[in-house]
């Protein structure tokens, strides 16, 4: 048996801390070594000037510095595209899809130095091959974890009244216990508010900010809110579907597919259901769940607690709030130490109060 597999299996779950040489970040939102930055700042002048070679070698050496300094890589990638070295540009850009599916995927597909990579069908068929398989290994991996809310940078205050930005920047993740490491699960630009996942976890519903309507002394109501359904199974995204109206509850949940029960400002109540078309409004509603299902505010998503069993690997999650104010995931095991998910900005389960909300109640528990 291979050693790193070995220490693995026989580690203590859940891992307090990274597993070595295991797959996946050590934590959310690290800081980049400053050297990396430096190199990669280096780099970038170099691009500027059109020195492509010399560019290459800060970017590498950048990479050398910190492996975690991934747009380092797909630096490289965009300066072969320029030199029109398009095989070289398509094998720098499939490395790094199948080294970091999220969110790099996305960050290849959107790179302006990169889109001419599409009219060259030889090498971007090695990228689009790079897609399907990373997809599939991420799927399996994300589906192997626990999944939640963390910040990738530090929310924009919600002050005041009027028609607030919700820009929060939070995104989906899963936490490996076994390996105690993190890989991310959506890139929705920092939107994704709440979650909930199907009861065999490989389907996630989620709904992505727009704006906070708060009057003044209230919690207020939500505009411009959509809904979005990921397959885990070779991350596979659907539609953005918006959910029209200003609202002041909405409450998440799957049976075969994702429903919604929406409380508007006018305090009218509508249910709706993922169908072939799209959000269809629910004939038949049923009753949501008391568990699995994820209720957002105008506060957010109040804190809220979990039992998860993973073989011999008991324990529970809980948020907190710490002494700087700062939303924390805990785990907790009877016989062991508490600790807190590595997550510098700021996590929570299925969702977070917003910076600045009213205060929440204490978690409700429930299994998983």
């Amino acid at each position: 048996m291979n050693l790193v597999l070995f220490l693995l299996l026989h580690a203590a779950c859940p891992a307090a801390s990274p597993a070595p040489n295991a797959p996946g970040l050590t934590g959310v939102a690290k800081l980049p070594a400053a050297e990396a930055m430096r190199l990669n700042g280096e780099g970038k002048k170099l691009y500027r000037q059109e020195r492509w070679q010399k560019a290459r070698e800060k970017y590498r050496a950048a990479l050398a510095a910190d492996p975690h300094l991934l747009g380092a890589a797909l630096n490289v990638a965009c300066s072969f595209s320029r030199q029109r070295r398009y095989p070289e540009a398509a094998a720098e850009a499939a490395r790094l899809i199948r080294k970091a599916y999220v969110p790099w995927n996305r960050e290849v597909e959107e790179a302006a130095d990169l889109g001419i990579l599409q009219d060259q069908s030889a090498d971007y068929a090695k990228i689009q091959a790079a897609r399907r398989e990373a997809g599939e290994a991420w799927g399996k991996q994300v589906g192997e974890g626990v999944l939640i809310v963390a910040r990738t940078k530090p929310p924009l205050k919600l002050t005041g009244d009027g028609v607030l930005v919700l820009g929060l920047n939070q995104e989906i993740f899963a936490w490996i216990p076994e390996t105690g490491r993190f890989f991310q699960v959506t890139a929705e630009d920092g939107r994704v508010l709440a979650f909930a996942a199907s009861a065999d976890g490989q389907r996630i519903a989620y709904l992505l900010a727009g704006k906070l309507v708060r009057p003044a002394g209230g919690a207020g109501s939500l505009r411009g809110l959509a809904l979005r359904v990921l397959e885990l199974q070779g991350m596979h995204l659907g539609p953005v579907l918006p959910i029209s109206d200003d609202v002041s509850r909405v409450q998440l949940w799957f049976t075969t597919q994702p429903e919604l029960k929406v409380t508007h400002a006018s305090g009218a109540v509508s249910m709706w259901k993922l169908g072939a078309s799209g959000l269809e409004r629910d004939a038949r509603p049923t009753s949501p769940p008391r568990a699995g299902s994820v209720v957002l505010t105008g506060a957010g998503v109040e804190p809220a607690s979990r039992v998860v069993k993973r073989n011999k690997c008991r324990f529970t999650l809980s948020t907190q709030r710490d002494s700087a104010g700062i939303w924390r995931v805990q785990v907790s095991r009877s016989r062991s130490k508490p600790f807190a998910l590595d997550a510098k900005y700021g996590a929570g389960l299925g969702g977070m109060p917003f910076p600045g909300a009213l205060p929440v109640r204490a978690p409700g528990k429930r299994k998983e």
